[in-house]
C-alpha cells in the first residue's frame, strides 16, 4: 500500500505537465502568401526567434524565383507595442548594412497600415539591389517572438542580387507554426522516462 502511494505521489507532477499548457513559444513562422502579382502560393517565409532578453532575430527567406528588395524596399510588421530598434542587418551574408528610414503606422500598398516599417537598405556593394535572405535583430522592452502577428515584405520577381523585372508586396497570414520552448519538452520527456522506470520496477517485484 505504501509503495503504491509513493508511486502515485511521484506520478502526479508528470500528469500535471501533460495537461498543463506549454510555455510561450520561442519561435513563430509566417508564410508570405498574399500578393498582387498573381503569384500562387508562397513567395517566402519570415521566422521570428527569441534570441536574448528583450530581443528577437527575424529571418526572411525567399523561395526560388523571388528575393527581398533592398534599395527602396520595405519590411513592415505588426504585433509588438514597445519602441523597437533594428541592428545586425545582413543580406545573403553581407554585413555592415543599415535601414535608412523607420516609419510607424505606415500604409503599405493594398495591405493596410503596419505599426513598424523599416525601409531602404543601404551599404551593400554596387549593383546589389536584392537578396535571397535577410536577417536582422530587433530589441525592445519585453519583446518576444509570440507578440508578432503579421509581416509585409517588398519583393522582387527574381532570385539573387539584381532584383528582376518587377516588384511587389507580399503579406503573411497569422503565425503558421509555434515551436515550444526546449526546456518544457525536456522536462516533460524526463518526467515520462522517470515514470516508466518506476512502473517497470514496480511490476518486476
Amino acid at each position: 500500500m505504501l509503495r503504491a502511494s509513493k508511486f502515485v505521489f511521484l506520478a502526479l507532477p508528470v500528469l500535471c505537465l501533460l495537461f498543463a499548457p506549454l510555455a510561450s513559444a520561442n519561435s513563430v513562422s509566417f508564410d508570405l502568401t498574399a500578393n498582387k502579382r498573381g503569384v500562387l502560393g508562397s513567395v517566402g517565409t519570415v521566422q521570428v526567434t527569441d534570441s536574448g532578453t528583450n530581443q528577437v532575430t527575424v529571418t526572411i527567406t525567399m523561395n526560388a524565383g523571388f528575393s527581398v528588395k533592398l534599395n527602396g524596399g520595405q519590411i513592415g510588421f505588426n504585433g509588438p507595442t514597445a519602441s523597437l530598434m533594428a541592428s545586425g542587418l545582413t543580406a545573403d551574408g553581407m554585413t555592415g548594412l543599415n535601414f535608412q528610414h523607420f516609419k510607424d503606422n505606415q500604409n503599405v500598398s493594398q495591405f493596410g497600415t503596419f505599426a513598424y516599417d523599416f525601409t531602404n537598405v543601404k551599404g551593400q556593394p554596387g549593383g546589389v539591389v536584392s537578396s535571397n535572405q535577410v536577417t536582422l535583430t530587433l530589441t525592445g522592452t519585453g519583446l518576444n517572438a509570440s507578440q508578432f502577428t503579421g509581416f509585409v515584405v517588398h519583393f522582387c520577381t527574381a532570385s539573387g542580387s539584381n532584383c528582376g523585372p518587377s516588384t511587389g508586396f507580399a503579406s503573411s497570414r497569422p503565425p503558421t507554426s509555434v515551436v515550444p520552448e526546449p526546456g518544457t519538452m525536456t522536462l516533460l520527456g524526463s518526467g515520462l522516462i522517470g515514470l516508466a522506470g518506476l512502473a517497470r520496477r514496480k511490476f518486476r517485484k
